[in-house]
């Protein structure tokens, strides 16, 4: 989009150039003209006054005299009342003359033929300083294409980037930083209001579910004691079916355990091998200029080669953003992001934390209706639901490790969950629950 920028404002100053460089050309040896044309009358002027200067006093006119008051390249043409030609000094081989006349008060004429290519040399070497400021015009247009194409592109290059990270399942809400360009600042606008929409939804969905699942096996729960309670009875028929419906309760809890894998499946769908630094260089660059805001500095450090992880790119960015917002928020000084083979490092130069705090830094507020002391435990089970880790490392200075699984951990996972369906599908069909 950038170059598509340059490369059409300076196709617009070549056009106006164009369309300019015909009138400014004919302008400029119009004025060329007639700045010779003047040289010679004033020249043609002062032979004929010092001429008649002569006459006036009784002297004969010296023609050579007179011939002195041109330049070395002017031809002079003096025609007397008669008819006689007295001096006759033009240059036959000139091919392109200027010529300027003037009659003294005796009928005398007095003609100056001058050489053109003076005039041609004059239009040459103003042309060629308009076609240098042109080239100067082109190359500021250019620069300032530039920088006007980088204004406009680094608010439409974070958006795309901001519906990317939206596509691939990260909902955090990020600040978004204002343009004052009102249709970008709206769409940005729309992003974030979508994201925090689907992200309460997907919430939403998810607290339903563990609810449901909860109050589901409370109730089989319950069932079940009384069925053991009435497997143990004397009479065999009661005994039977009392056993009978504990394996209908234990199907129940199996048909519960399936249903909800389904529903925690769904939210990371997307998981696959992919580069941890990619995604962490990413999110550090997306929090840079907070952190500049702030005057403070947030980098990535590769301590070791860091092997491709398996898991979901959208809680993996949650993880991180939600660190990266508590190191801002709560501490203090540079964050490094340090990538440690399969797990990232999040340090800042802060107080740390008392040891009260530390022992409950992941557990959420006891309070549903509080706004503060969700970020941390919302982390880790975004990273729990991914098959991974986030565990506190060291205190003074802080130091928070979200670690993820490896790569070819995750492919032999793939592999072993295919092989389980594949068993699975080729088990006779259960009874239905009566």
């Amino acid at each position: 989009m950038r170059r598509r920028l340059v490369i059409s404002t300076i196709a617009i100053v070549l056009v106006v150039l164009g369309a300019l460089a015909l009138p400014v050309g004919l302008i400029v040896y119009d004025a060329a003209e007639q700045q010779l044309d003047a040289r010679l009358g004033l020249r043609v002027n002062a032979i004929v006054s010092s001429y008649e200067q002569d006459l006036a006093s009784g002297r004969e006119p010296n023609l050579d005299e007179l011939r002195l008051l041109l330049d070395p390249t002017d031809g002079l043409q003096v025609v007397q009342a008669d008819g006689a030609r007295s001096v006759q000094d033009v240059d036959p081989s000139v091919e392109s003359t200027r010529v300027s006349r003037a009659t003294a008060s005796d009928g005398t004429r007095f003609t100056i033929v001058a050489d053109a290519d003076p005039l041609d040399q004059n239009f040459r070497r103003r042309l060629n300083i308009l076609l240098m400021l042109a080239l100067g015009a082109i190359i500021a247009a250019a620069g300032l294409a530039a920088v006007q194409a980088r204004q406009l592109a680094r608010p439409l290059e974070r958006l795309a980037s901001r519906a990317g990270l939206i596509g691939d399942g990260d909902f955090s809400r990020r600040p978004f930083v204002r343009t004052h360009i009102p249709e970008i600042d709206r769409i940005g606008s729309s992003l974030d209001l979508s994201a925090m929409r689907v992200e309460t939804m997907l919430a939403n969905e998810r607290h339903f579910t563990a609810d449901a699942t909860h109050q589901l096996r409370t109730g089989i729960a319950g069932i079940a004691m009384r069925l053991e309670l009435l497997s143990l009875s004397a009479e065999p028929d009661v005994a039977a079916d009392a056993a009978e419906g504990l394996k209908q309760t234990d199907q129940l809890n199996s048909t519960i355990d399936d249903l909800l894998a389904a529903a925690r499946n769904r939210t990371t769908n997307e998981r696959t091998v992919f580069e941890l630094p990619t995604i962490v260089n990413d999110h550090a660059d997306e929090w840079q200029p907070r952190f500049q805001a702030v005057r403070r500095h947030i980098s990535v450090i590769t301590s070791n080669p860091a092997p491709p992880v398996y898991g979901t790119k959208g809680l993996t960015g949650q993880v991180l953003d939600i660190l990266i917002h508590n190191a801002l928020k709560h501490g203090a000084g540079a964050v490094t992001l340090m990538i440690d083979g399969p797990s990232v490092v999040v340090i800042d130069q802060g107080p740390g934390m008392s040891k009260s705090r530390l022992a409950s830094v992941f557990d959420g507020p006891v309070d549903p209706s509080a706004k503060h002391g969700r970020g941390l435990a919302l982390a880790r089970r975004l990273a729990q639901v991914d098959g991974g880790t986030l565990s506190v490392v060291g205190n003074k200075p802080l130091r928070l490790r979200f670690e993820l699984v490896r790569g070819d951990v995750g492919t032999e996972h793939r592999l072993t969950s295919a092989r389980s369906l594949r068993r699975r599908d080729k088990q006779p069909d259960q009874p239905p629950l009566g």
